[in-house]
C-alpha cells in the first residue's frame, strides 16, 4: 500500500495490478502471506498520502515519509553515520540500525556452524539444509524456501515482460531471469 504504483481492487488492497488476467490476486494473498485487510465500506477510498518533494513517491504516513527522505541524504553530510565497527557510512539511520546487527551474530547454525544476526534469517537458511519449501505459488504450485523468492517469481506471471533477448527474443519479467537465460539456455555452447 505504500507504493505510488499500488491500487484498490474488489475492496482490497492490491500492489499488483500488472498481474495477468487469468491468476487470482486472492490466492497471491493467501500464500504470499500478505495482508488481506478488507477497505471500511467494502469499496475503494483515498486514504491520506504523504508525498516526497524531491522524488515524487508517497506514503501512508509521516513517519515512512520522513524514513524515505532520509535516503535522499548524501553520504558527506552532517547527519550521515559511519559504522564503528567496519567505517560504512548510513544516511539512513533504520538502515544503520540494521546493519549494526550484522556485527553480532548471535544466532548460529547447528548443522554447518553459520551465523546469523536475526533468529528469523537461521530459520530461514535452515531450509537449505532441510530441503522445506513452505512458499507457494497459487498461479503455477512452484515452490520456495524463501518469502522473497516467491515475491520475485511472481513477476514472471506479470503482463509486463521488459527484458528480452538479444538472440532469440524470448521476454522476462525480471533481468535476472534474462542473465540466467544467458548463462544457461540461449547461448550456451555460442
Amino acid at each position: 500500500p505504500d507504493s505510488p504504483h499500488s491500487g484498490m481492487a474488489g475492496g482490497y488492497i492490491n500492489g499488483d495490478a500488472a498481474v495477468s488476467e487469468g491468476y487470482a490476486v486472492d490466492a497471491f494473498f493467501i500464500t504470499d502471506g500478505r495482508s488481506r485487510r478488507k477497505v471500511s465500506g467494502g469499496a475503494a477510498r483515498n486514504l491520506p498520502r504523504h508525498t516526497c518533494g524531491e522524488c515524487g513517491k508517497s506514503y501512508a504516513t509521516s513517519s515512512n515519509l520522513s524514513r524515505h527522505k532520509q535516503t535522499h541524504r548524501s553520504l558527506d553530510s552532517k547527519m550521515a553515520k559511519k559504522c564503528p565497527t567496519c567505517g560504512k557510512v548510513y544516511v539512513s539511520m533504520p538502515a544503520m540500525a540494521m546493519h549494526l546487527l550484522t556485527h553480532d551474530l548471535k544466532h548460529k547454525c547447528q548443522v554447518c556452524g553459520k551465523a546469523f544476526s536475526r533468529p528469523w534469517l537461521l530459520q530461514g537458511h535452515m531450509r537449505s539444509h532441510t530441503g522445506e519449501k513452505p512458499f507457494g505459488c497459487a498461479h503455477c504450485g512452484k515452490a520456495f524456501a524463501d518469502r522473497s523468492n516467491l515475491r520475485a517469481h511472481m513477476q514472471t506471471h506479470s503482463a509486463f515482460k521488459h527484458f528480452k533477448c538479444k538472440r532469440c527474443s524470448k521476454t522476462f519479467a525480471l533481468k535476472s531471469y534474462l542473465n540466467k537465460h544467458y548463462e544457461s539456455a540461449c547461448f550456451k555452447g555460442a
